[in-house]
């Protein structure tokens, strides 16, 4: 028997054609120490997370030496630092900048050559932040975070209800699960977090300083959001080309996936943002759960005060933030759009009338849905 396959049919897998293309990656974004303080924004308003620290415009940032470019290196790099010298009763000088440009997907690689990260009572941050809306609304992706004097890296997504995510497809620990950052049975802003699983301290503070820092690189799809590190010793050598290929890179060490979180329903518009928070929400509250830094004084806010010389070593050293575009995802998305539209037409013609009209149209076609 010869079977007559019908337009809707055809139509309709040609939508799903278009989603299984390969990545391929292309540049669109590239920061470095040549157009670096153009392409950010200083926030200098009160820190939202509570945090012991003043933050300072480009003028004043750049008056008081907190930003410069470092050519000292084997290539220049971008130098964000702290007050390292006064006793200021108010917070301790810093910056945070976020992109004047935000994205919707992409593959995000940041090159770190130094981080403010392993000294008690700092809590620095390298992560993507919506701007669609009062927190969390468009989501929160950390990339690189952590307080006090952790020694490892932890990955974490910050969303409204209903996003949680499977404990597959990553070497990371899993912390929680649950991205609601109102999620019962987690603490308050937790979110769902993957800790990084290298034992030599080498994903975040000192141990990543000494070997010259390494590649945080994200990618962030309709599907998943993964993380992969790599030391400064190990980067893939694709990465220095003009088209990354994470699919090369093996296996993440962060994955947050699964059938219970829409990723775009939770994710969209995100900044780049790079800050150095004092004590806050996170440092500050945790203090007391390290003997190394309650040691050092009674409060996080009175050791950061009244201790400027141990924060020299607090400081962003940044060859570049490079974002990336899937192209082949690009076209697909215009190609289903436009597929779509044809799509539509022809549930019009087939069944005389708008498949808007009926919501049932397309899921019974190919047979009659009116008796």
């Amino acid at each position: 028997m010869q079977l007559t396959s019908s337009p809707l049919l055809v139509l309709a897998a040609s939508t799903s054609i278009f989603s299984a293309t390969h990545a391929h990656y292309t540049l669109i974004d590239s920061y470095t120490a040549a157009n670096w303080f153009q392409s950010f924004l200083f926030y200098d308003k009160e820190d939202p997370t509570h945090g012991f620290v003043q933050y300072k415009n480009l003028a004043d940032a750049a008056k008081n030496g907190l930003i410069s470019i470092d050519s000292s290196t084997s290539e220049p790099a971008v130098y964000m630092g702290v007050d390292h010298t006064s006793k200021n009763p108010a917070g301790r000088d810093s910056v945070r900048i976020s992109s004047k440009k935000s994205f919707n997907h992409g593959l995000f690689i940041f090159d770190i050559e130094h981080t403010p990260s392993g000294i008690c009572g700092t809590w620095p941050a390298a992560w993507l932040l919506s701007d669609s809306g009062a927190w969390p609304k468009g989501g929160e992706i950390d990339i690189f975070e952590g307080a006090n004097d952790q020694a490892y890296n932890k990955m974490t997504l910050h969303t409204s209800p209903d996003c949680a995510i499977q404990h597959t497809g990553f070497s990371g620990d899993l912390e929680t699960a649950n991205c609601d950052v109102n999620a019962a049975g987690q603490g308050k802003n937790m979110g769902c977090g993957i800790r990084h699983p290298m034992a030599q301290g080498l994903s975040f503070g000192q141990g990543m300083n000494k070997i010259g820092g390494g590649i945080y690189a994200t990618v962030w799809t309709s599907t998943d959001i993964q993380i992969f590190h790599f030391p400064r010793a190990d980067v893939p050598a694709d990465i220095a080309t003009p088209n990354p290929d994470p699919s090369k890179w093996g296996m993440p060490v962060a994955k947050f996936s699964g059938a219970a979180c829409n990723i775009d329903a939770h994710f969209q518009n995100l900044n780049i943002i790079f800050n150095t928070a004092f004590c806050g929400d996170w440092a500050g509250e945790a203090w007391s759960s390290s003997p190394t830094c309650k040691a050092k004084a009674p409060t996080c806010e009175q050791y950061v005060r009244d201790n400027p010389g141990v924060f020299g070593e607090a400081y962003w050293l940044i060859r570049s933030v490079k974002v990336y575009e899937d192209r082949d995802s690009v076209v697909d998305r215009r190609k289903s759009k436009r597929s779509r539209a044809g799509f539509k037409k022809a549930v019009k013609g087939f069944f005389g009338h708008d498949d808007d009209d009926d919501p049932d149209a397309v899921v019974n076609a190919g047979r009659p849905v009116h008796a």
